[in-house]
């Protein structure tokens, strides 16, 4: 976080000098260590068990709530980061067809991708859409005002803040699973389908990860059945836990 900033504030200022608005990029001065230091790949992922502790504390949590669970749920099957679902609009998604169409401008890649809908997905996103009524949002705003300082103002989204689920997760009771994130979600998801034998490559296409060298300039390919067939075989994973109070493990 520190690291970004620290990135903002030099293109900020960089930009201002070239605008001649001002003489000298105060950031200049300073490098990564000034903010903490290079940051650390997360390795964090959630292994059966713990999706299995997750499911229940979903499920058992009061005022957790039904969209929330739907949202983690949807994070995970469909391996796509955070905002990329939760400002989602329903015009961009098939449900007849099982395809939810992302324009590069809703990517944090800039490319494009059909990802396939596998069937416990349309089944949650069916659910959602009850919750979702008449929004162009799958998870609108739950409050179209907020108090701030004791002075309501409309809020900045017409779908749900970004850190809605991220505080719904930290509430749940889950003292006795290592710390975790929303962003956690998508690692786990790869290293769950490579458990499952889907082909690297085949998985690093479902999370819309970047093709490098000369295979991403030659390869227009998109690999959308190859997908299909992976993100099916995850989702059913996920399908059988989300509705499964009992442990499971890694072997099963």
């Amino acid at each position: 976080m520190a690291n970004d900033a620290l990135r903002y504030l030099f293109r900020m200022f960089h930009f201002a000098v070239k605008r001649r608005w001002i003489d000298t990029n105060p950031a200049s001065g300073f490098d990564l260590s000034d903010a903490g230091g290079a940051e650390k790949s997360r390795q964090r992922w959630l292994n059966r068990d713990e999706l299995a502790a997750l499911a229940k504390a979903m499920r058992d949590t009061r005022n957790f709530g039904r969209q929330n669970e739907l949202a983690a749920w949807l994070l995970l099957a469909l391996c796509v980061r955070k905002m990329e679902l939760l400002s989602a609009q329903w015009s961009s998604f098939d449900l007849e067809r099982g395809i939810w169409s992302l324009r590069p401008s809703r990517t944090k890649t800039s490319h494009a991708i059909e990802i396939p809908l596998a069937a416990s997905v349309l089944h949650w996103l069916e659910e959602v859409k009850v919750f979702s009524g008449n929004s162009e949002y799958l998870f609108p705003a739950r409050r179209l005002i907020h108090m701030k300082a004791g002075v309501p103002r409309k809020n900045r989204f017409g779908h749900i803040s970004p850190d809605t689920l991220n505080a719904a997760l930290h509430r749940l009771p889950l003292d006795d699973m290592d710390h975790f994130t929303v962003h956690d979600m998508r690692r786990t998801a790869r290293t769950h389908m490579a458990a499952l034998g889907v082909d690297r490559f085949v998985a690093e296409r479902a999370l819309n990860h970047k093709v490098r060298d000369i295979e991403g300039v030659y390869n227009r390919y998109d690999y959308f059945e190859e997908r299909k067939a992976a993100l099916h075989l995850w989702a059913r994973l996920l399908a059988g836990i989300s509705c499964s109070p009992k442990k499971l493990h890694a072997d099963d």
